[in-house]
């Protein structure tokens, strides 16, 4: 589905509706970054294709309310938009006409990224890699604003994420950075956290359902057990904001101890384990 076909069937849904959609919807953006090394490629492209699968069969997200954006050499380019800065901005717009305080958004990025340092009294400036212009986050945050929905979920899966957490946070927003602000390598958080969504073991309160949090213990653990079976040293350090205080925590799933972040991402859920989706 082309760009254009996604962002006429987002306003359509818009249209039909009187401008105001129909209460509990999900919606999601999936951008993939570029990318020099063609195994990364196939792994971010498998990440992107299985999220994908989970967002529309799992979680219930309607075709026309999901979008995804990637370079012109992945494998699955003919299926999506060309993920650029103006077909970002673009999305977000269209997105934003139709979400309202009763829907779940979700922005996820996969790719890579780096961190730019500002001068003395300004804050360094976090750069997701696009074909052309690359895009920061001051960008993102100005698009994300105008989405309305209820509670936004933000998962930065690049290095240096942990840059962008104090300009995305904001109130009903839950922002997963699979990197702290100095860790340059590339990630391979969503390799982990994608599959921990649907994973029966993960749902350890055992109440039917896999949160973000859950999913992100999950995705920790996976990242850690990974790099210590192949023996090198750990570049990733994932960390969650939910607190609206722009600080994200290593280990959100003490939030009930440490009284920080975490109480969020603990209740928000897209599926239940059986599939039967919380916000269509």
């Amino acid at each position: 589905m082309t760009l254009g076909i996604q962002i006429a069937c987002v306003w359509t849904l818009a249209v039909a509706a009187g401008g105001q959609p129909a209460p509990g919807h999900t919606y999601a953006l999936v951008v993939s970054g570029i990318g020099t090394d063609p195994n990364e490629r196939l792994l971010k492209d498998r990440v992107v294709h299985e999220l994908r699968a989970y967002l529309l069969e799992k979680a219930g997200v309607e075709p026309p309310r999901l979008a995804l954006l990637v370079p012109k050499d992945s494998s699955i380019r003919n299926s999506a938009g060309l993920s650029s800065s103006e077909n970002i901005r673009k999305t977000l717009e269209a997105f934003s006409a139709v979400t309202g305080p009763t829907d779940r958004f979700v922005f996820y990025y996969i790719g890579q990224a780096n961190a730019v340092a500002q001068t003395q009294n300004r804050a360094s400036l976090l750069r997701l890699n696009l074909p052309g212009p690359d895009i920061t986050q001051e960008d993102l945050a100005t698009w994300l604003a105008g989405i309305k929905a209820g509670t936004t979920l933000i998962v930065l899966d690049c290095p240096c994420a942990a840059v962008a957490a104090k300009a995305l946070t904001g109130r009903g927003r839950i922002t997963l950075c699979a990197a702290k602000e100095d860790q340059v390598y590339g990630t391979r958080f969503g390799i982990h956290f994608v599959p921990a969504l649907t994973r029966t073991e993960n749902d350890t309160n055992h109440d039917g359902r896999i949160s973000v949090l859950e999913a992100f213990t999950a995705a920790v653990r996976g990242v850690e057990q990974w790099y210590r079976e192949g023996q090198v040293l750990q570049t990733e350090t994932a960390c969650l904001d939910d607190n609206g205080d722009g600080v994200p925590s290593e280990r959100p799933w003490r939030h009930e101890q440490d009284g920080a972040d975490g109480r969020r991402a603990a209740q928000f859920f897209l599926a239940s384990i059986g599939g039967d989706h919380s916000g269509k």
